[in-house]
């Protein structure tokens, strides 16, 4: 090749070097600018980068019967998440519209379904600031997502960065309203849940403290059972940048699912008795259309532990995970003072406070029996006159239905459910020790709190003597302060206008008004001032027969006739029986049975009372008809016909159905307690679920066919 041919590959050559060598004066120009003229700026954003410890929630632990029936687990449901570190990738304001288009894709899904789009970004932006204290963690925007919302949300990916479809653990509850209430639900701890929660004490010993963002149990088991529930939460580490986004993350420790839970309660015999509750409601309803509430308890006579516990309306925990409509909140939490009874939040059998009825009587006999005022075989005679005096009938109450049972003793009195035999007795007890009812109901769980594990149990109120002084002096006291604040403001409020008043017909007109309002003030505090604080002869009547002041559980009823029937032990009811390791099922934590007292009435008082429950059910008693069908039956009970309000007035003519009972008479494995409100008589509504939980546990046959 000649020089005129080589020339031009010379030039390209020459040109090629030249544009290497420009690249790398640049190249190193920018290594310079960045490692020696500015090094010392990056080197500061560097230093900017923290790392932090992210809890990683661990899958919560299962909640299975005595059998071992699964009552509560966790599955995977397909949720939307919002991924703040990967939405911070949008540019400027960007991540706003993200948000924007997402309320449009979500919308058909979305649980309020009056909303708009617009409302529906807003919630969606409420959720992300609430989560502002804790950026790390993915969002949880909706719920039980379904294929088709999945599909328009991966066809739209490139328009929703941070947004995506994920399968997360989600508590479900299989047998929906089965020991809804006793199961409880988990959502999110509120600020002033933080600290209640961190009182725990397994907690404390464990080292364990609660934060925002953990889900928590609500009520029951889930919540008084959370700590072991929740399992040991692993640890992720995130690095985050000097503007505080995420830059990386790491899984350092793995987290540990939860304890599984084992109850007492048997799943079969409480939905016998869920069952049978549902029908009898039911078939109240068709004469009264306001009945929809009711309770029953079945509970182990020798450990305490409950076998069974509805309350009616049920609770379908389901209900209360995720997103809560507007009219679910309404069931479950009317804001209507008028329709607060119907919440079907509420546990009837742990919180529901019931006048007792004629299943009180119970009290009244052993007390009068262990203070020797009467024997078995005192007779009286069963109209008002043997209260005594005139004024003594005046106050006293006639005998139910109008009816005269002749000549009563114990027996016959408790088989009958005598008003007038229980109110002599009563009387008689009352003017010996005035506490002596009270105290022998409390030895015996009644208006005492029982210590069960399970929160948000109600004392009830087992009246004395002392207890209404006390009591109704607290009560003067206040409406005495009330009204002399209301007198004072009407005083301030009309002065000067009296003062300045143009003329006579005014100021008369003024002086009119006052003296009206005051009246009205005046009139008010006689009314809340009008029961005398002392103990008067109506007092022990009605509170001898289970009406007047006394109120209690279901579940103190159970308790209190378990402890008449095992010989005077009275145990703490429990509702769990063991912590099971989830791997390997074995036991980790066994409890058991606790005697919290035993009672002061003698084993020969206890027999005779509890002979007196058995004449409940047999020969002429209130409920002789009740288990005739079921020849292998043996046991006793009490009836109730609980009037809820005063005489003559609306509530006076309502009455709540109780009865209690056990099973069988010798050697007595369980008791039972049930209420039905508006029920009337206990043994045609809740003796019906007493029969069906004693066929269902001991396996009775009936020879109807049942």
């Amino acid at each position: 090749m000649d020089d005129k041919e080589r020339k031009p590959y010379v030039y390209r050559l020459w040109g090629l070097s030249t544009v290497v060598v420009l690249i790398f004066l640049i190249l190193g120009f920018n290594l310079w600018r960045l490692q020696i003229a500015q090094g010392s700026y990056y080197s500061a954003m560097a230093k900017g980068n923290v790392m932090k410890l992210v809890k990683v929630p661990p899958t919560r632990g299962d909640i299975v019967d005595r059998n071992g029936k699964l009552l509560v687990t966790s599955v995977p449901e397909f949720v939307v998440h919002l991924n703040w570190m990967d939405l911070q990738q949008a540019k400027g304001s960007e991540w706003k519209d993200v948000v924007r288009r997402l309320a449009v894709y979500v919308e058909p899904e979305w649980p309020n379904a009056n909303q708009t789009v617009e409302s529906i970004a807003e919630d969606i932006f409420a959720n992300i600031q609430n989560h502002q204290w804790e950026r790390y963690r993915p969002v949880i925007i909706l719920d039980e997502v379904s294929p088709e919302l999945q599909a328009v949300i991966a066809e739209h990916q490139e328009e929703l960065p941070g947004v995506s479809v994920e399968a997360i653990p989600v508590r479900t509850y299989p047998e929906r309203t089965l020991v809804g209430q006793l199961l409880g639900y988990v959502r999110e701890i509120s600020d002033t849940e933080i600290t209640q929660f961190n009182k725990n004490s397994d907690a404390q010993e464990a080292g364990f403290e609660y934060a925002q963002g953990d889900l928590v149990g609500k009520m029951g088991v889930e919540k008084s059972y959370d700590f072991w529930l929740r399992g040991k939460e692993g640890v992720q580490q995130v690095e985050v940048d000097n503007n505080a986004r995420p830059v990386s993350k790491q899984i350092i420790q793995a987290a540990e699912a939860g304890k599984t839970v084992q109850l007492t309660i048997d799943a079969d015999l409480q939905k016998t008795v869920d069952d049978t509750l549902d029908q009898v409601i039911s078939n109240i309803q068709k004469e009264n259309p306001a009945a929809h509430a009711g309770a029953a308890v079945v509970m182990d006579v020798n450990t305490g532990k409950i076998l069974a516990m509805t309350s009616r309306p049920g609770m379908d925990p389901n209900d209360l995970i995720g997103i809560i409509s507007e009219a679910t909140a309404d069931k479950y939490w009317p804001q209507d003072p008028k329709r607060a009874s119907e919440a079907a939040s509420l546990n009837r059998a742990l919180t529901g406070l019931y006048p007792p009825g004629s299943t009180f009587k119970m009290v009244t006999a052993m007390s009068a029996l262990q203070l020797n005022l009467t024997t078995t075989y005192e007779q009286i005679d069963d109209k008002l006159s043997s209260l005594g005096s005139l004024g003594a009938q005046q106050q006293g109450i006639a005998e139910w239905g109008g009816n005269y049972f002749g000549l009563v003793n114990l027996y016959r009195a408790l088989a009958k459910s005598s008003n007038i035999y229980f109110e002599i007795m009563g009387r008689r007890v009352f003017d010996s020790n005035p506490e002596m009812i009270g105290q022998i109901a409390r030895e015996f769980g009644l208006g005492v709190e029982s210590g069960i594990d399970l929160p948000g149990e109600a004392k009830g109120i087992s009246p004395s003597a002392e207890w209404k002084k006390t009591y109704f002096t607290n009560i003067n006291e206040k409406a005495q302060e009330s009204r002399d604040k209301a007198l004072a403001k009407i005083e301030s409020d009309y002065a000067p206008k009296l003062n300045q008043a143009s003329d006579e017909t005014t100021r008369k007109q003024l002086q009119q008004e006052k003296d009206s309002e005051t009246k009205k003030v005046n009139d008010l505090y006689k009314l809340r001032t009008s029961e005398p604080v002392d103990w008067r002869p109506y007092d022990s009547y009605n509170n001898s027969i289970g009406q007047g002041y006394s109120v209690y559980t279901p579940l103190q009823l159970a308790n209190y006739v378990a402890t008449i029937v095992n010989g005077g032990k009275h145990y703490r009811p429990f509702v769990v029986e063991k912590l099971l390791d989830p791997i390997t099922g074995e036991a980790i934590q066994q409890y058991e049975p606790k005697v919290l007292n035993t009672v002061s009435v003698s084993p020969e008082v206890l027999d005779q009372v509890k002979q007196g429950m058995r004449a409940v059910t047999t020969g002429e008693g209130t409920a002789n008809w009740l288990f005739s069908d079921v020849p292998e039956y043996s046991g006793g009970g009490k009836t109730g016909t609980a009037q809820i309000g005063s005489k003559n007035t609306i509530s006076g003519e309502i009455y709540n159905g109780v009865f209690v009972a056990f099973a069988p008479y010798d050697h007595p494995q369980i008791a039972f307690a049930g209420v039905v409100e508006f029920g009337g008589h206990g043994g045609e509504t809740a003796g019906y679920v007493a029969k069906e939980a004693f066929m269902k546990y001991f396996g009775w046959k009936s020879t109807n066919g049942g």
